[in-house]
């Protein structure tokens, strides 16, 4: 809406990631109101008007792939009297009456509210300061040349400073509108800024260049330019324009050779006059031409020489990285005495730590460091198995010949285990998925479980055939629920797929619905024995070893990837994602539902446990034992 202020906008980042960075034409006629709201409603000062000549502007950055505004800028009329600033011009009291049109105040800078990118504000300013002179000629007829501007405490102007802003001093404290110099205000610091190098000459005596593009004489000067004048500002203005077209497309060595082509091509004097134009040391355009006459000593390879450019803080701090590793190192973590014992170790909580040992640092400069002594961010990974059980690995060995033997006979071997719990609705499943960007698919913000609740897939695999069966069922995780899904495989696949088995060999964890302590898990068993007439063989894994069951690297896990980042709303979606599980190594998976109950609580008694035939082996006989068919059950089917 015109006339209202620009919100907030949160933004953290490194300058990188908001470029470009533009500052262009002054904000429209439209736009005004805008930026007088914003600047008045965000800016420490406030805002009432500009006085005199003045010229406002945007800052923009790429924010996400947008343009964003990221800060407003403000140019007008120069103070009337500032001491430190006269004095440093050293013009005459009528001089500075004449003149002081040329020099411009930057009265308002604005970051906006929210917005945490360093090195912008310097950035900007750089900016602003290149079109400046141009637009304030398109506009007032004029090209300003010195800029000047006012930080009020406790603010140190660092944004200026970074910029090659001059500090000249304090002012008096007096204001605009203490027309008698009587009010004790505040003292402010004054940064000027020239825009061209003979800014003092340019002050007192200035030929400037008309709106038609023909040059004239300054005021009060009544004779009119020579015609070799005319054309020498006609080919600074030529100058001018090449460079500032080409300049941002340059590197630094590249606007050097630029610019000492530019001399060598204007003549005499030109050394002096491009480096004015361009904004650039007149040793670095000599430094220009000289490689231009020498191109062998150019390095094809390298912007500046070796050596160039500021020490590095650890060359000039050569206690920094000592005090940082003894900061971070893993040693260090349960020492009572780390004052950041207790503290995360963010790059900005060691860069304070740094900075209260007395080091200078900033929180980006320890994140370089860090990866210069090899840190990373890591996070914990479980190594450590912790106390085993003594058999552990001989378990492992025990499990593995038995699983040759029976494949070398034709015996079908399946590995089984429950995967964990899946809640049933619209809920948030972990995992990405790709959609169109802004547009992910809405979950609902609470995980209580819907009327269909939850449901417990039980996997089957054979790793001979690389096949599995996934019994998804509906009520509660039992041992029947579990011999219930083994039952289901073998009347699906496993009995067409072995047709004249006589033994099955289930490898499975100890813990669960497959725990060989209990009674409900060896009854069930028995019934599956009696029902195929399979000698059935099972062999369970150490505590703590469940992982190293192939059912859960080799399908639980490819199961997790094909469902990822998409919300289980139905029985029918769980079951199709499961069944379409497939992998580069041909896995083929069949899934079906089981609505049937299985109760909890339920107690088998002493004469059905002595119904069960089961003979143990003499290596650990709770991990490793088989159930035969009952003779009587056998015959009667």
């Amino acid at each position: 809406m015109r006339g209202s202020a620009l919100e907030p906008l949160e933004i953290a980042a490194p300058l990188a990631e908001v470029r470009p960075i533009r500052v262009e034409e002054p904000v429209a006629a439209e736009e005004r109101a805008v930026w007088d709201a914003t600047v008045a409603a965000q800016h420490a000062l406030g805002f009432q008007r500009a006085f005199g000549a003045h010229q406002r502007y945007w800052i923009y950055g790429e924010v996400n792939g947008r343009q964003q505004v990221l800060g407003a800028l403000l140019f007008a009329a120069a103070a009337r009297n500032v001491a430190v600033r006269d004095a440093w011009l050293g013009w005459s009291t009528q001089q500075q009456q004449r003149f002081r049109y040329r020099v411009v105040a930057n009265s308002r800078f604005l970051i906006r509210r929210g917005v945490r990118v360093p090195h912008l504000a310097s950035h900007a300013l750089a900016l602003a300061l290149r079109r400046l002179p141009g637009d304030w000629l398109a506009r007032f007829g004029y090209e300003p040349v010195v800029v000047e501007t006012f930080v009020v405490p406790p603010w140190r102007g660092t944004c200026y400073r970074a910029a090659n802003w001059t500090l000249l001093g304090q002012t008096a404290g007096t204001g605009r509108q203490d027309r008698h110099y009587e009010r004790a205000g505040t003292p402010k610091q004054v940064f000027v800024y020239p825009l061209r190098s003979d800014f003092r000459q340019a002050l007192v005596a200035e030929t400037v260049t008309g709106t038609d593009g023909s040059a004239m004489a300054a005021e009060g000067d009544a004779d009119m330019l020579t015609a070799d004048q005319m054309l020498n500002e006609k080919a600074v203005t030529r100058i001018k324009d090449r460079f500032e077209a080409l300049a941002p497309f340059l590197n630094e060595k590249q606007r050097r050779l630029l610019a000492g082509v530019e001399a060598k091509t204007y003549g005499a004097g030109g050394i002096e006059r491009v480096a004015a134009l361009v904004h650039m040391a007149e040793n670095t355009v000599r430094r220009g031409l000289r490689e231009l006459e020498n191109p062998g000593a150019i390095e094809p390879d390298r912007v500046r020489r070796p050596g160039g450019g500021r020490k590095p803080t650890t060359d000039i701090d050569p206690t920094l990285l000592a005090d940082l590793e003894s900061l971070v190192a893993p040693e260090q973590r349960g020492d009572p005495c780390s004052p950041l014992r207790w503290t995360c170790k963010s790059t900005r909580n060691l860069a304070d730590e740094l900075n209260r040992k007395g080091h200078h640092v900033s929180h980006s400069l320890v994140g370089d460091l860090l990866g210069h002594l090899g840190y990373s961010l890591q996070s914990n990974r479980k190594r450590l198995e912790g106390k085993q059980h003594p058999d552990r690995d001989a378990q492992f060995h025990h499990i593995n010949e038995i699983a040759q033997d029976y494949q070398n006979r034709g015996q079908p071997v399946i590995s089984v285990d429950t995967k964990k719990k899946e809640l049933v609705g619209n809920f948030k499943n972990g995992g990405k998925e790709w959609r169109l960007q802004g547009e992910p698919e809405a979950v609902e913000v609470h995980d209580f479980p819907s009327e269909a609740g939850k449901v417990s897939p039980y996997g089957v695999y054979d790793p001979v055939r690389n096949e599995a069966f996934v019994n998804v069922g509906t009520d509660h995780d039992t041992a029947a629920f579990a011999v219930n899904s083994i039952a289901s495989w073998w009347h699906t696949m496993g009995q067409p797929a072995y047709p004249d088995a006589t033994e099955l060999l289930i490898t499975a964890d100890g813990g669960g619905s497959n725990n060989p302590r209990t009674r409900l898990w060896r009854l069930p068993l028995q019934h599956l024995a009696d029902d195929t007439g399979l000698i059935i063989k099972v062999c369970h894994f150490p505590p703590g070893t469940s992982k190293w069951n192939k059912v859960e690297h080799r399908l639980f896990s490819h199961i997790t990837m094909n469902t990822r980042g998409r919300p289980l709303t139905s029985h029918e979606v769980i079951v199709n994602l499961i069944a379409n599980t497939t992998t580069r190594k041909g896995l083929k998976v069949r899934s079906q539902l089981d609505t049937n109950k299985y109760p909890t609580g339920v107690t088998v008694s002493d004469d059905d446990l002595k119904d069960v035939q089961i003979d143990r082996d003499e290596f650990h006989p709770e991990w490793n034992y088989r159930v035969r068919p009952r003779a009587s059950a056998s015959t009667s089917s």
